[in-house]
C-alpha cells in the first residue's frame, strides 16, 4: 500500500516544473520530512543534502538526474527508502 502511494506521488512529481519541484524539495527540508541526521545518513550523504539545500535557498535549481548520478544519490535513496 505504501509504495503504491509513493509511486502516485512520484508520478504527480514528474509532472511539475521545475520552480515546483524546487519549492517540494524546499519544503521538505524546511518541514524536516527528509531525516537529515547521523542516525539515517552517513557524514558524506549529509554532506551531500546540505550542499543540495544551500543551492535551492540560494534559489538556484537542482537537476536532481544530473546531481545524484556523481553523487551516488540513486543508490542511497533507493537503500534507505524500500
Amino acid at each position: 500500500m505504501a509504495l503504491s502511494r509513493v509511486k502516485q506521488v512520484v508520478e504527480q512529481i514528474r509532472t511539475f516544473s521545475q520552480a515546483e519541484k524546487a519549492e517540494l524539495l524546499k519544503t521538505l527540508l524546511n518541514e524536516k520530512l527528509l531525516p537529515i541526521n547521523e542516525d539515517h545518513f552517513t557524514e558524506e550523504e549529509i554532506s551531500e543534502i546540505k550542499t543540495a539545500q544551500q543551492e535551492v535557498a540560494r534559489g538556484e535549481w537542482v537537476d536532481f538526474d544530473e546531481f545524484r548520478k556523481p553523487q551516488a544519490l540513486e543508490a542511497i535513496i533507493g537503500r534507505r527508502f524500500r
